[in-house]
């Protein structure tokens, strides 16, 4: 990875992420799709950091105090206060990149916001597509973003008190949204929801294509673009200690990986049989 401030991060959003870990230093990092593990081998040791997915293929070894959750992401939040889980702390930097579809992006996004405060960032992968197949609401395509690119829409339209941008990086772009403020009280998202719903479901990538990087406020993928969009200094100090060497096996991995192989086992001898 380059480490020129005036070129590109590189060409993929695991690079950017990487580094905005590494400029950055959140003390808390929270993220929706797990997948196989790689983002969430980014984390600096001495970051706090929660995982969340039903259903994770992880194939990495993941920081051994990362807090892992199996569950849906409105699972989740349904029962779980990500500050409780960080000992009183916002979360400092989230990755969203879970369900490649709208409502679910929406909801993530709220949940997530309500424990941000004013440095918070957060990230939201595959708001960037390629072309109008790529972002269809039903996969036509290998590489697939889904229509998550309408959360960009939203916010311009029901939440401008928001500052969001797409990076033209990589693997389907990534948002920076930032501007949180600690507000109890329930915003356009929770109270115009429906209305939301019904407005951006049904509009198509083609009406915003010819016109998307306007549309979905793109910047380049310059460092010096993408730093000028995050707060401005690191969350932890110079001297704070890490918790744990980043490579050490994450047990709840291991744990849940090892039943998933046992009960697919166990289904394709049960098939067999009935074969």
């Amino acid at each position: 990875m380059t480490t020129k401030s005036s070129t590109q991060v590189t060409g993929y959003y695991l690079d950017l992420l990487a580094r905005v870990h590494r400029e950055l230093r959140p003390r808390t990092y929270l993220e929706i799709g797990m997948h196989t593990g790689d983002s969430l081998t980014l984390i600096e040791p001495e970051t706090r950091a929660i995982g969340i997915d039903p259903v994770p293929s992880i194939r990495q070894q993941i920081n051994s105090t990362a807090k892992l959750f199996f569950d849906t992401s409105d699972e989740f939040f349904e029962h779980v206060d990500p500050r409780v889980e960080f000992d009183g702390l916002d979360i400092d930097l989230a990755f969203i990149d879970g369900m490649h579809l709208f409502e679910f992006a929406l909801r993530d996004f709220r949940n997530v916001e309500r424990f941000c405060g004013p440095r918070s960032v957060v990230l939201m992968h595959d708001c960037y597509p390629k072309s109008a197949e790529h972002a269809s609401r039903h996969r036509q395509t290998r590489e697939w973003t889904g229509d998550t690119w309408k959360l960009v829409l939203c916010l311009k339209e029901y939440r401008p008190d928001l500052l969001v941008n797409t990076i033209r990086v990589g693997g389907s772009g990534m948002s920076v949204i930032r501007g949180f403020h600690r507000n109890e009280t329930p915003t356009a998202l929770d109270t115009r929801y429906d209305e939301i719903l019904d407005k951006y479901i049904n509009l198509d990538f083609t009406q915003i294509e010819a016109n998307k990087d306007e549309a979905l406020n793109a910047v380049p993928n310059t460092w010096d673009t993408v730093r000028s969009l995050l707060p401005e200094g690191v969350f932890l100090p110079p001297d704070a200690q890490a918790a744990a060497r980043r490579r050490r096996v994450n047990l709840p991995i291991v744990t849940h990986q090892a039943k998933r192989v046992a009960k697919i086992l166990l289904a394709n001898t049960l098939r067999r049989r009935t074969a």
